[in-house]
C-alpha cells in the first residue's frame, strides 16, 4: 500500500485534493494540519504558504520518496521539475524527490500551447478572469463584504504590483510558461484580473505562431489533448466548476494576419490549476513504480 499524505488539510486545495479520485489502487491517503507530526510517506503533499514549504520540505526530506509542491516557491528552482503530466510528465525521476506544480493560470495556456507545439507559437497574449476561490477561503469570505474591492467588481491586480508594473501572477506566467515547455524564448503579454466569480479561472487568448494556423487542423490538436474539451459552443465557468477538463472555446482566426488565432479557456482552478494537478503526478509517480 502507497501512502499520500496530504499536508495543510485545512486549505481549500488540501481538501479538493483528499476528494479528488485517485485511479491508483493500493494508494493510502493520510491527512495532516500544518501543527500535527509526520510520519513516513510515499508521496508527500504540501497545500501550505511559500515559508511553510521550505521548512516542511527540508523536514520530509528523509520521510518521503517524493515531495510535490504547490506553492510558489519551488517552480523556477533549477533541478526542481515544473510538472503538469500531460506536457512533462517524464521529467520525474527516481531523482527528482522535490517536484512543483504550477500556478493555475498558467495551467490551461501552457495545455494550449503545448498542443499547438507543431506551429511554434512564439508570442502569447492573454487577459485572465481569475475567481475568488484562486484566492483562498479568506477571500471568498472577503468578497461577500459590500465593502470589499472584490464584491461586484473586476480588480485588475494579483499579488503585488512591482516596480517595472507588472504584477507578481503575471510574471508567474511567463517564467512558468516557459520552464514547462522548454522555449526560453516564448514572448508572453500577460494582463491578470480577479472577478467576482466564485470558482472557476478564465482567459481570452491570442496566439502568434512561426507559421500560418490550419483553423480545422487547430480545433482537431486542441480537441484530442488529453485533458482538453473543445466545442463550438460556449463554455463559462459554470460548465468547468467541478469538471477535471480544461474547456477551449471560440477558437477563431485572426481577421488580418493567418498566423494569429484566437480563443477562450476556462476551467476549475482548483481542481485541474491546483488539486487534480498534483493528484495526476501523484498518479504517474505510482503508476511508474517509482515507489
Amino acid at each position: 500500500m502507497k501512502t499520500v499524505g496530504i499536508i495543510g488539510i485545512n486549505v481549500l486545495v488540501g481538501q479538493t485534493l483528499r476528494k479528488c479520485h485517485l485511479i491508483v489502487q493500493n494508494m493510502e491517503i493520510k491527512a495532516f494540519t500544518r501543527q500535527d507530526a509526520l510520519t513516513n510517506l510515499d508521496i508527500a503533499v504540501l497545500c501550505t504558504d511559500n515559508k511553510d514549504s521550505v521548512v516542511l520540505a527540508e523536514a520530509l526530506k528523509d520521510k518521503a520518496e517524493f515531495i510535490i509542491d504547490m506553492s510558489s516557491e519551488f517552480r523556477l528552482k533549477d533541478g526542481v521539475p515544473l510538472v503538469i503530466p500531460q506536457i512533462n510528465a517524464s521529467e520525474i525521476t527516481k531523482d527528482t524527490q522535490l517536484i512543483a506544480s504550477p500556478n493555475c493560470t498558467v495551467t490551461p495556456l501552457a495545455m494550449i500551447l503545448h498542443a499547438l507545439r507543431d506551429y511554434n507559437p512564439a508570442e502569447v497574449f492573454f487577459c485572465s478572469y481569475q475567481a475568488l476561490s484562486g484566492g483562498g477561503k479568506k477571500l471568498l469570505e472577503e468578497s461577500k463584504e459590500p465593502s470589499s474591492i472584490y464584491y461586484r467588481n473586476c480588480v485588475p491586480q494579483i499579488g503585488n504590483i512591482l516596480e517595472n508594473g507588472y504584477c507578481t501572477e503575471e510574471l508567474k506566467t511567463i517564467y512558468e510558461a516557459r520552464k514547462m515547455l522548454k522555449r526560453p524564448d516564448l514572448v508572453v503579454y500577460p494582463h491578470t484580473v480577479r472577478v467576482d466569480v466564485e470558482n472557476g479561472h478564465s482567459l481570452g487568448v491570442t496566439i502568434r505562431a512561426a507559421k500560418e494556423f490550419n483553423l480545422a487542423d487547430v480545433k482537431h490538436k486542441i480537441g484530442f489533448y488529453s485533458g482538453i474539451i473543445y466545442g463550438d459552443n460556449i463554455y463559462t465557468p459554470k460548465e468547468a466548476s467541478g469538471k477535471d477538463e480544461v474547456f477551449v472555446c471560440r477558437v477563431r482566426e485572426d481577421m488580418y494576419n493567418k498566423k494569429i488565432i484566437h480563443l477562450f479557456t476556462t476551467m476549475d482552478n482548483v481542481l485541474k490549476g491546483a488539486a487534480l494537478n498534483a493528484a495526476q503526478i501523484a498518479e504517474y509517480i505510482v503508476k511508474q513504480g517509482l515507489v
